[in-house]
């Protein structure tokens, strides 16, 4: 038997809705270049499995049930709609043409797919309490503004780089504010306690895309850092989510923020190469990590 290295990924049907992001998902999970996706079509797919010739892939597709439903014939239609000269698609379904080119022998790659039924998060409610098993965590109301507020006076710093004051309006816009493309009902403004404030925390469920969560803020205490805290509070956060099924982490930060920069590379984030910037010039870094 050849000596290849194997590579065991994890997908999940529930987790995109369109080939689109199916092969982004492919992409980030096979490729080793840090190069943008290409266009996300059938070739492409079988380009990606043939630069992973070095590899043993083995697959795990959970919840193909549903992208047997998502990617039928009438999905393999569109694709032919888009992509004229797949006329061969006419006799198959999409998710056919894909378990095709995945199991594919004949050019040089090896890729074992175990399909599992069963919709894993069909029945999934968050508790934000689940978020710690050390912690209280709880949703912030009105009565927790003043915790929220003596958190917020403890971090100067990220007020000064956004050039606000800190400040029961600060608190409103925090407790609202929500990015285009995500759901209100996924984002989770929690205050942690032990039995004293120790952290404030806004995190996006199923953004940016349905398999990952966004950690939006992660603020503590003054009197906890430097003491690894921060990185029990994230990893607590981390770890629910991962028992929840996500299989991705991502984070934004204000440019320049050392204390954000290091705590999230402490804990096995990666830099992406985007960056946003809001309408005042403030920019925002990005990171990543698998939580799976």
């Amino acid at each position: 038997m050849e000596n290849k290295i194997t590579k065991e990924r994890v997908i999940d049907g529930t987790f995109f809705s369109d080939f689109k992001e199916f092969f982004e998902l492919m992409y980030l999970l096979l490729d080793e270049s840090g190069t943008p996706a290409p266009e996300a079509t059938l070739e492409n797919l079988q380009s990606l499995m043939e630069s992973q010739k070095n590899y043993y892939i083995l697959l795990v597709w959970e919840n193909a049930d549903l992208s047997r439903i998502t990617f039928d014939e009438e999905a393999a239609l569109k694709y032919i709609k888009a992509h004229p000269d797949r006329g061969d698609l006419y006799d198959m379904s999409l998710y056919d043409a894909i378990i095709e080119i995945l199991r594919r022998k004949d050019l040089g790659y090896h890729c074992e797919v175990n399909e599992v039924d069963g919709l894993r998060m069909a029945d999934y409610s968050f508790d934000c309490s689940s978020m710690s098993d050390t912690y209280q965590v709880d949703v912030i109301t009105e009565k927790d503004f003043d915790d929220v507020l003596y958190i917020y006076n403890d971090n100067p710093e990220y007020f000064q780089q956004l050039g606000i004051e800190p400040s029961v309006e600060t608190i409103c816009n925090d407790m609202t504010k929500c990015p285009e493309g995500c759901d209100p009902a996924n984002k989770y403004y929690v205050i942690f306690r032990d039995p004293d404030p120790v952290a404030v925390v806004d995190v996006y469920l199923h953004y940016p895309r349905q398999d990952a969560i966004w950690i939006d803020l992660i603020m503590i205490s003054k009197d906890l850092r430097g003491l690894s805290f921060g990185s029990e509070i994230l990893r607590d956060i981390l770890d629910s989510f991962a028992r929840c099924g996500f299989m991705w982490a991502e984070a934004g930060f204000i440019k320049g923020n050392r204390a954000a920069e290091k705590l999230f590379h402490r804990n096995w984030f990666v830099d992406l190469l985007t960056e946003t910037s809001e309408e005042d010039g403030t920019v925002y870094h990005h990171m990543i990590r698998g939580l799976q």
